[in-house]
């Protein structure tokens, strides 16, 4: 309930534009707060004091292959089904995008930190950082920049663009602070953690600054998408977490990272590539909302 508070409280910013700042320029300047500073920064946190495992190699496959498999299912169904393939191409780049890619660490990490645990917000991390985010950067925009009508996308910006992932340098430094055995300074740890606890509020509210229900008369060319996003994805997480010797509560945040709603990143990049914006939004709302109720069904499903 205090999520769907925080998420009503961000989309109402758009009616009364407290201090005279518009929706999108306050979701601008938060999520690059977000991004730059205290996402590295609990990402870093995370990380340095996590159990290291087979989550460390595991969870990033899972994530790699769940969204991946996404991504083929929705090519399948939009590219080939002809009750589906009528679309315009800028419509099926966004319900490509819309199948395959969630929406982890901005509610995700929240709702594993606060279902099961700030211990176990470092899967999250891994599921997008080391997966989730490196193939939205390159598969993704190659499939939004086919779909659209925007740039062409290279294999080596694309790869650039992943290593300049702030936060993925936050992972890096994590990594090695374990792999040395170094003994991080308490402080240091305070700080990371402080600044950790300012990033959850921040992306639940700027989720809300992105819904759009502007463009609902289209929904039904959206539902096969959604429905791969929201249930059948994280019923391959569990399948393939189970393969993979993940268990427990890992296993229980892993499955919530799969059932996330479509990634409101998706709609920055509908933008760049000329795809359709306004499906986009509508997709991200949609799918959000519904993801209240679809995500507690398929927990109690699966476990």
């Amino acid at each position: 309930m205090s999520f769907a508070l925080i998420v009503a409280a961000g989309y109402l910013w758009r009616f009364f534009e407290p201090g005279g700042l518009d929706r999108l320029r306050l979701r601008h300047a938060l999520s690059s707060a977000v991004l730059h500073v205290f996402l590295p920064a609990l990402a870093f946190g995370l990380i340095a004091t996590a159990r290291v495992d087979r989550s460390f190699v595991a969870v990033p496959l899972v994530a790699g292959i769940t969204t991946l498999a996404g991504l083929a299912a929705g090519m399948a169904l939009y590219r080939f089904l002809p009750v589906f393939n009528r679309s315009s191409r800028p419509a099926i780049g966004v319900l490509l995008l819309s199948s395959a890619f969630g929406n982890v660490t901005y509610l995700g990490l929240p709702v594993i930190n606060e279902t099961l645990g700030q211990e176990y917000g470092y899967i999250a991390i891994l599921y997008d950082l080391l997966a989730t985010t490196p193939i939205l950067l390159t598969v993704g925009m190659m499939t939004a920049a086919r779909f659209g009508t925007g740039a062409a996308v290279s294999v080596r910006a694309s790869f650039r663009r992943v290593l300049k992932l702030p936060p993925l340098w936050g992972v890096a430094v994590g990594v090695a602070v374990q792999l040395a055995a170094v003994q991080v300074p308490r402080p240091v740890l305070d700080a990371a953690q402080l600044m950790g606890r300012a990033v959850i509020p921040v992306m639940i509210f700027t989720v809300g600054l992105a819904l759009d229900f502007r463009d609902l008369r289209r929904i039904g060319i959206a539902v096969p998408a959604l429905g791969l996003k929201l249930i059948a994805a994280p019923a391959l997480a569990w399948l393939l977490g189970t393969s993979l010797g993940i268990s427990g509560q890992e296993l229980r945040a892993v499955v919530i990272e799969g059932a996330m709603p479509v990634m409101v990143l998706s709609l920055v990049i509908a933008d760049e590539f000329d795809l359709d914006v306004p499906l986009a939004a509508t997709c991200i709302a949609v799918s959000t909302v519904a993801s209240f109720f679809t995500l507690p069904v398929m927990m109690k499903m699966l476990f």
